[in-house]
């Protein structure tokens, strides 16, 4: 009933008054928090969506926030009596029967091993599961009930929308795989210096209830300056990390998920959101974060059209204009006020006429590209997220040189030197499973004889000069072997020789 008299009142006023987006956004927005958790979930959604929502419809639906009470001690001591099987003495030397904190699919109680180790126990809302599954249920019927009456609504793809918050949700809900994810962190930054990550009780674990070490550490409000600057370092250092190498990350560095302990390391809490990030699209990622970094405005668009988020048909030129607009702004403020989020938002917000896909995995990342500058800005309010990235360019993690020249040819070289052998080999494997299908009867002469011969040499010649630019490039980037200046002499001798090769193979005919 909430949603019908939503639609009315914009049609109303839409039609007949003709309110502005804003408006009708915050009518929207206060709609959804009447409804309840599972409909302010759907609108933080829909705050990430640039290809569906105006700029001020997203920053109303941003500041959603779903306010619960934690529900009673009797109900939490029952989910975990009932997910582990047994009663909760039998588990825990000390059970704190007033919640740590509470939030709209789970709360947290403090509680004590039986070996004095202190942990918290995370407690999914009984029944928030099921009410979840119920309420997306019904907004799916609606919204397909909606595009019957107004077809022209199926191209914003509200059904797809709904299947993925409906996604979302049961992934969320489901704590056992919050805790597989927990372990994976832990495991992979056990002996870092910088970040600390509680790992979880694998024996306490299930899908409604998760055991986690307790941790204590300092709010990030009120820091020091010196302390909130090497904090804001070390954060966004780790998701440097955690974005272009490792291609899995923390999807909510909201401030109340991230401490600052007594010995300046940062921890990190609350992994029921997490992103991936496959080979392929953290290549394009990185290839982007270094346009944007040198503000090449055609190697933004290329990188942008590389994480085939857009179809073959795509017009390049819509692209072009808005991203030589965002350059023009950045160049006007400090590296402190340029935003990856922002850039990211306002590409997808252009390709809304085109056909746009957005995977669940970047909408996780714009996300959390959003909340970490947001929480960097409270740690250290100059602290340049652009800065680390640009001295990331120095390290293994884009494997690249720095350089004063533009980095794109050695990055485009060598992503064709790691890419080539794969191509060859699927090709050499298509023509090889199509061999009978091209069963030809030729009677060759001694010209076509004598040009196919002069036409392999000269394919021979041209894979030859690829591979000498390529090689040469990669000297040049690593700096093998003697020097003449600056200059490695086994790179120069290589591009001398395949740009004689280029002139050769240029000049030569039939």
């Amino acid at each position: 009933m909430a949603l019908t008299g939503f639609l009315l009142w914009v049609a109303w006023h839409r039609g007949l008054m003709r309110c502005d987006t804003h408006r009708a956004a915050e009518r929207f927005a206060q709609v959804l928090q009447r409804l309840g958790t599972t409909f302010v979930k759907l609108g933080q959604h829909l705050s990430l969506r640039a290809d569906v929502l105006p700029p001020d419809a997203q920053r109303a639906l941003a500041s959603l926030q779903a306010h619960v009470a934690p529900f009673s001690s009797e109900q939490a001591v029952q989910e975990v009596e009932a997910a582990l099987g047994r009663p909760w003495q039998e588990v825990f030397a000390r059970f704190d029967m007033q919640a740590l904190a509470a939030a709209s699919i789970a709360q947290i109680h403090r509680a004590a091993l039986p070996d004095g180790t202190e942990v918290v126990v995370k407690i999914r809302r009984p029944g928030a599961a099921e009410q979840a599954e119920t309420d997306m249920r019904i907004l799916r019927r609606l919204v397909l009930a909606i595009q019957w009456f107004v077809p022209s609504l199926r191209r914003w793809g509200l059904a797809a929308i709904v299947d993925e918050v409906a996604a979302n949700f049961r992934y969320e809900m489901d704590l056992s795989r919050e805790a597989s994810s927990v372990r994976r962190f832990a495991d992979a930054w056990r002996d870092s210096p910088d970040i600390v990550l509680p790992d979880v009780v694998d024996e306490l674990c299930t899908s409604t209830v998760m055991v986690q070490q307790f941790s204590r550490g300092a709010h990030l409000h009120g820091l020091p300056p010196a302390m909130g600057a090497a904090a804001a370092g070390k954060l966004v250092d780790s998701y440097i990390v955690q974005i272009f190498r490792d291609g899995f990350f923390h999807g909510d560095p909201h401030p109340g998920n991230v401490f600052v302990m007594d010995d300046g390391r940062i921890c990190l809490h609350d992994f029921g959101i997490v992103g991936r990030v496959d080979r392929s699209m953290r290549r394009a990622l990185v290839a982007f974060a270094l346009a944007f970094v040198e503000q090449d405005a055609d190697w933004v668009v290329d990188a942008w059209l590389d994480l085939g988020l857009v179809g073959e048909g795509t017009d390049r030129a819509v692209f072009v204009p808005v991203v030589r607009a965002l350059v023009a702004d950045c160049a006007e403020h400090p590296l402190k006020d340029w935003s990856l989020s922002d850039a990211l938002a306002q590409l997808v917000a252009a390709g809304r006429t085109q056909d746009v896909r957005l995977p669940r995995d970047l909408l996780v990342l714009t996300r959390t590209l959003l909340l970490l500058e947001g929480t960097v800005r409270l740690l250290a309010p100059d602290f340049s997220i652009i800065e680390a990235i640009s001295r990331h360019t120095a390290t293994g993690i884009f494997d690249e040189r720095k350089s004063a020249a533009s980095q794109r040819l050695p990055y485009e070289l060598g992503n064709a030197a790691n890419a080539l052998p794969t191509l060859l080999a699927r090709r050499l494997h298509s023509v090889l499973r199509q061999r009978e299908l091209l069963q030809l009867s030729i009677k060759p002469d001694a010209r076509m004889l004598s040009g196919i011969d002069r036409l392999g040499r000269r394919i021979a010649l041209a894979l030859v000069t690829l591979g000498l630019y390529i090689a040469s490039s990669l000297l040049m980037q690593h700096a093998v072997g003697p020097r003449w200046g600056d200059m490695p002499v086994l790179a120069l001798l290589g591009y001398a020789l395949a740009i004689r090769f280029t002139f050769f193979i240029a000049r030569s005919r039939g």
